[in-house]
């Protein structure tokens, strides 16, 4: 883990604030969003990947330059993911979260299982539960049709995650009677995704607080994000979250976040140590 105080001693809070002031009036759009703490962390990387030893060379260098402002704008995003990551959540929702909501699709003669991934970066966790689906509920999807959105801020991890090719390395995760179902090797180090499972997702490129999504989703994914973003930036996100979701629906964070304050009152804990939530009705207490 990179050490604090260096970090700190680095970045010096007066140049710090310039920078910020610098990126957000040039419309680094990320920058309101973020912990100090983190955006003097990607500042201390940045500068250093770029050989300088003195944030104010720093400084200079984004002030000449006005491709490193679109530069630092992607490298802030989160997009930091793998196949299965935290198998057990996977499990909850197979054994638990998946089987309720076909259960009661199936009684009340609904089509559609609608599920939401905010800041999926690569696909990875999208294709994910589409295995899953597919593996474990393939007699339930022909009747209740999933249909599952992944959007990002960064357009390359969209791109990629349309594409759908990944090195051998990135399935680590992945069991292996998944690759030889649902993956095609391109060649000894590459893999695609299979077009059976890539019907099934829907990836986006856009700004979630900015965006006009419709408000009916199943389940929502928004896995490590609100770790990075200040207190306002959280309850913004929380209280869209419950916007967009339906009655009863989930919302599934990460295995470090959990609500806090005013966003108890959107959502209660449904299976905890997953990190899995439920959306309350109405605000009940």
């Amino acid at each position: 883990m990179m050490n604090k105080s260096i970090v700190e001693e680095f970045v010096n809070k007066d140049v710090f604030e310039k920078i910020i002031q610098y990126l957000e009036a040039n419309n680094c759009s990320g920058i309101p969003l973020f912990k100090d703490n983190y955006l003097k962390r990607r500042i201390y990387l940045r500068a250093k990947a770029l050989k300088f030893d003195d944030i104010n060379d720093y400084y200079v260098y984004l002030k000449s330059n006005k491709d490193e402002i679109k530069v630092f704008d992607d490298i802030i995003t989160i997009n930091v993911t793998y196949f299965f990551r935290h198998q057990e959540t996977y499990d909850t929702l197979k054994e638990k979260v998946l089987s309720e909501i076909f259960e009661r699709k199936s009684k009340k003669g609904e089509s559609f299982l609608k599920i939401l991934f905010v800041g999926c970066a690569s696909g990875e966790e999208v294709y994910s539960l589409a295995m899953i689906l597919q593996e474990h509920f393939s007699k339930e999807i022909l009747f209740i049709k999933p249909y599952m959105l992944g959007i990002d801020y960064d357009n390359n991890s969209i791109m990629k995650a349309r594409i759908g090719v990944y090195d051998k390395q990135e399935l680590t995760n992945v069991p292996s009677e998944f690759i030889k179902k649902y993956f095609e090797p391109l060649d000894s180090r590459k893999f695609i995704i299979s077009p059976q499972i890539k019907k099934m997702v829907v990836f986006r490129h856009e700004d979630f607080f900015k965006s006009d999504i419709k408000r009916y989703w199943d389940i929502i994914f928004c896995r490590n994000m609100l770790i990075y973003l200040n207190g306002e930036a959280q309850e913004e996100l929380i209280r869209k979250l419950y916007n967009l979701c339906i009655d009863g629906g989930y919302l599934v964070l990460g295995k470090s976040e959990t609500l806090t304050g005013n966003s108890r009152k959107f959502f209660s804990s449904a299976f905890i140590k997953e990190r899995i939530f439920k959306k309350r009705r109405a605000y009940e207490s």
